[in-house]
C-alpha cells in the first residue's frame, strides 16, 4: 500500500534521475512505495520538466515493443474477415443524416468518440484514478472485494465545453489542448455520485 513520508535530499535526486531517464510518474512512484502524486510534487518542486502525453507515449512504444507488438499480429486474420454483414434496421429518415439534422454539432459526436478511445484519453484517466488512489472523491468509495463500484474519471470544467470552448475539431487540435489533459481538471467519481452531477451528460443538456 501507498504511504505519504518525507523524502530525503538523495531519495528526491534518485526520484527525479529514475523519472529524467524514461521510467514514468506510476514507476518511479512503485519503486519507492508511494503515489504518482507524491513523486509529482517533488518533482514540481525541483522545478523538473513534465513530459508531455506525447512525449510518453514515444517512450512507451520503444523500437522494441513495436517489433514485438507486430510479431503478435503477423500472419493473424483481422476479426472482420469472413464476416457476414446484415442490414438489421431500416432507415426511415436518410435526408437528416449529419449537417441536414437539427441536432448537428460538426461532427462533435465523433470527434469525443475518438478522444475518448485514445491512448492520451487512457494515461489521463489512469493519471487520475492513481492520485485519488481509485477511491471516489466524493463519498469514498473505492474498488474492493464484494463492493463492484464503477469509479469514472470526470472533468470538472467539462468535457464537452472544453470541446465547444476551444472549438476542438480534430484528434490533433485536442491532443494539443492542455486543458483537456490537465490532471488538475479531472477528478475520480463512483458512477452513483457522477451521476448526479451538473455535469454529467444528460444532466448538462437539462441544465442549458
Amino acid at each position: 500500500m501507498a504511504r505519504k513520508r518525507m523524502f530525503s535530499t538523495d531519495e528526491q535526486e534518485e526520484m527525479i534521475q529514475l523519472y529524467k531517464s524514461g521510467l514514468s510518474l506510476n514507476e518511479v512512484a512503485n519503486k519507492f512505495k508511494v503515489t504518482g502524486a507524491s513523486v509529482y510534487h517533488i518533482l514540481r518542486k525541483n522545478n523538473i520538466h513534465r513530459r508531455s502525453l506525447s512525449e510518453a507515449n514515444t517512450l512507451l512504444w520503444t523500437k522494441e515493443r513495436k517489433e514485438k507488438q507486430s510479431a503478435i499480429k503477423k500472419g493473424k486474420p483481422t476479426w472482420s474477415l469472413g464476416k457476414k454483414w446484415k442490414l438489421n434496421h431500416v432507415k426511415k429518415s436518410p435526408n437528416i443524416r449529419g449537417s441536414n439534422n437539427p441536432n448537428w454539432k460538426g461532427g462533435k459526436t465523433k470527434i469525443a468518440q475518438q478522444i475518448r478511445k485514445s491512448a492520451e484519453y487512457s494515461f489521463w484517466r489512469k493519471q487520475v484514478f492513481d492520485r485519488d488512489n481509485y477511491s471516489c472523491v466524493e463519498c469514498g468509495r473505492t474498488r474492493k472485494k464484494g463492493d463492484r463500484v464503477i469509479i469514472e474519471a470526470d472533468h470538472i470544467y467539462p468535457f464537452s465545453k472544453i470541446l465547444d470552448d476551444f472549438n476542438i475539431t480534430s484528434i490533433d487540435e485536442a491532443i494539443s489542448c492542455k486543458k483537456l489533459w490537465d490532471i488538475e481538471n479531472g477528478r475520480t467519481l463512483c458512477r452513483d455520485c457522477h451521476i448526479k452531477t451538473d455535469t454529467y451528460g444528460v444532466n448538462l443538456i437539462k441544465n442549458a
